[in-house]
């Protein structure tokens, strides 16, 4: 009797974890040529990834979620959802390009004003990084915009240790306050990615070609694009009392918010 209890038990702990693999390739609808560094996930769940360099993607996925809802986005793109059940067995999946209209911007020739937002640190006294392995993975701060038309020029960071073993690679998002105040939609026209020249130490990203203008607060985020290693192995300059950090654990997962830690990045603006 205790043999069958525990057999039965057993069953039903397997049939309570069993899973499908959520698994494709994305092309472009016109070229048909496969496209890197897509965010793909399932909205809120905490489950998703990012497609390499052909295309491709592959997580897994609960039963019990398969008829949840799975978006698919890249800058330059239209997003699309589809349900996790109509993803499976490495199915082609046609992303339209979006129409970008690219506003046009006069540079005021007047001196221009400088100032510093966000965690500016790079001590190695505290350190912080990504909360998952997860591709797809963010982290970044809040900027608080006081002037119309301001610019952001210069995102910098301090890596403090990385057993990665190689430089990673990583893609720059900023994003537009939702209704809740956490980040909302993305409002870059293309894809900042970077892959710094040494495997620590300071990186700065010049972003003054990417002619980023904001009037209102915006979220500057560090994603994890490019399975390497680790992620976690990779830790940040941080101030153990700054601005606070703003974080998801995958593409489309659910946006938290950590302080008074706030990991050490900042922006030098011009307005």
């Amino acid at each position: 009797m205790a043999l069958r209890f525990i057999l039965i038990f057993l069953f039903a702990f397997r049939m309570l974890n069993a899973q499908i693999t959520c698994k494709g390739v994305l092309l472009d609808s016109l070229s048909k040529e496969p496209l890197e560094f897509a965010n793909v996930g399932l909205l809120g769940k905490g489950l998703g990834s990012v497609s390499n360099e052909k295309g491709e993607f592959e997580f897994k996925v609960p039963d019990s979620l398969v008829k949840e809802t799975l978006k698919i986005s890249l800058i330059g793109y239209k997003s699309i959802n589809l349900k996790v059940s109509d993803v499976q067995n490495g199915k082609r999946i046609l992303l339209p390009p979006a129409s970008i209209h690219l506003d046009e911007v006069q540079i005021n020739p007047k001196k221009v004003k400088i100032k510093v937002l966000g965690n500016e640190t790079t001590s190695k006294a505290v350190s912080g990084g990504f909360k998952s392995n997860l591709l797809g993975a963010e982290m970044g701060v809040r900027l608080n915009i006081k002037h119309p038309d301001t610019y952001l020029r210069i995102l910098k960071f301090h890596i403090n240790s990385n057993t990665l073993g190689k430089t990673p690679i990583f893609r720059v998002n900023v994003y537009a306050k939702g209704p809740d105040g956490m980040p909302g939609e993305n409002i870059l026209k293309q894809n900042i990615i970077i892959e710094p020249k040494d495997t620590v130490g300071l990186v700065e990203v010049d972003l003054k070609p990417y002619l980023i203008f904001v009037s209102e607060d915006v979220f500057v985020m560090l994603e994890w694009i490019k399975d390497l290693g680790d992620a976690r192995g990779l830790y940040f300059s941080t101030k153990l009392v700054g601005s606070a950090t703003y974080f998801r654990t995958t593409s489309q997962a659910k946006w938290e918010k950590v302080s008074p830690v706030g990991v050490g990045l900042h922006v030098e603006v011009g307005y």
